[in-house]
């Protein structure tokens, strides 16, 4: 049964009841969207005249030819923002060998939303209808659909995978799904006594599940094993509000505040708040991060930018905007060997970046692929994979060799 009580935050088609903080936050990005471009423009001239960066000093950890992140961008390039008619370097794009476009009836796809790839199978939640379909990650054929009155599944919106079990957070719930990853049994529901409210993304690390709730501005640590609660963290010190995305790297967790245009980061061992990037980062509407290699990517909806930042130091590396990179509503991401793919959801494309440089190699759009307002992403080897929610379909993309 379609679900049509609730907005997913990426869609380009909300259904005609959305919730309420949905409109509140439309209309929030909105007013950040028509003054984006100016802000930006002044943001990269202060950050070119006082090194604005991580509020760890950057002269402190960045001083040295041999500091961390120093050596990795120049002084012409470190922190600035592209300009939009700047020619972009020629790189060999990574040739995607094959395209396939799944859908139809056996997969029972009704505005699929997030994917998670483990091993051979997919998991994608379908956040309009919802359900969730496990499919396999080798031949594509549907394994198993998973409907709403065996799971309890109400606007599924967001998915993490391991250590056995498959978490879906049911965002206009307040609840969390487990299910087992070997079977695809139900094994427990998490209820909002645990702290949820608003479910909006996940992050598992080990035996731990962070949770990010978008309704009362905090983060929950769940036990990934038992669906117990660990801990609950909130208050001005964590700069938490309406956080949209979570990413995991050794040792710490990154969240996107997308409504304050900033980045929080914690131990990912204590909980505690490390420090909150915020000025300087031209972050604006942050509703997607990813952590991979040295670097830490944050997509900005509003800005139509990407920002790259250094994990060893939060200093600033780069911010990516402009026409050339083909962002328009850049609402997931996913990382493969030397690449960063991001995917636009207005635009019906996906970006590829090379990690190294942070210059486009190549934005893949058109027939072939299916893009239809993409909003999730999934990676592993060389095989992205990418949801997409007005299409009721998943496009996978086969990559050659280097």
């Amino acid at each position: 049964m379609a679900n049509t009580g609730y907005s997913p935050r990426h869609t380009a088609r909300p259904p005609a009841r959305p919730v309420s903080w949905s409109r509140r936050r439309r209309f929030a990005v909105a007013i950040v969207a028509a003054i984006s471009v100016a802000v930006l423009a002044v943001l990269a001239i202060v950050s070119a005249r006082t090194g604005a960066g991580h509020p760890r000093s950057p002269a402190a950890r960045c001083g040295t030819a041999g500091s961390a992140g120093c050596a990795r961008a120049s002084a012409a390039t470190a922190g600035r923002v592209p300009s939009a008619d700047e020619p972009a370097a020629q790189l060999p794009a990574a040739q995607v060998s094959a395209v396939w476009v799944v859908s139809g009836r056996p997969y029972e796809f009704e505005g699929p939303s997030a994917i998670a790839v483990v091993g051979s199978r997919l998991w994608v939640t379908n956040v309009l209808g919802d359900s969730v379909t496990e499919l396999s990650a080798v031949t594509r054929a549907p394994i198993s659909a998973m409907p709403a009155r065996r799971y309890g599944f109400r606007g599924p919106d967001a998915v993490a995978v391991g250590d056995g079990h498959v978490w879906i957070a049911n965002v206009p719930a307040n609840t969390m799904t487990e299910i087992s990853e070997l079977t695809g049994a139900l094994e427990r529901t998490v209820t909002a006594a645990s702290g949820l409210s608003s479910p909006y993304a996940l992050g598992l690390s080990g035996t731990r599940l962070w949770v990010a709730n978008a309704g009362d501005n905090s983060v929950t640590e769940l036990n990934a094993r038992t669906g117990s609660r660990i801990a609950a963290f909130s208050g001005t010190r964590y700069g938490f509000d309406d956080p949209a995305a979570v990413a995991i790297s050794p040792g710490r967790v990154w969240v996107a505040n997308a409504a304050g245009n900033s980045v929080t980061e914690m131990d990912a061992v204590t909980g505690a708040v490390i420090t909150v990037l915020a000025s300087g980062y031209h972050l604006a509407d942050p509703t997607a991060i990813a952590a991979a290699g040295p670097d830490l990517w944050v997509a900005s909806e509003a800005g139509a930018s990407v920002t790259e930042i250094d994990l060893a130091t939060g200093r600033l590396v780069r911010t990516l905007a402009g026409r050339r990179y083909g962002f328009r509503n850049p609402a997931a991401m996913a990382v493969t060997p030397g690449r960063l793919w991001v995917a636009n959801s207005l635009s019906n494309s996906v970006s590829e970046i090379d990690t190294r440089t942070g210059v486009l190699v190549q934005a893949l759009a058109g027939a072939r692929y299916g893009f239809d307002n993409p909003t999730g992403l999934a990676a592993e080897g060389r095989t992205v994979w990418v949801t997409n929610l007005a299409a009721n379909s998943v496009t996978e993309l086969r990559l050659a060799a280097p």
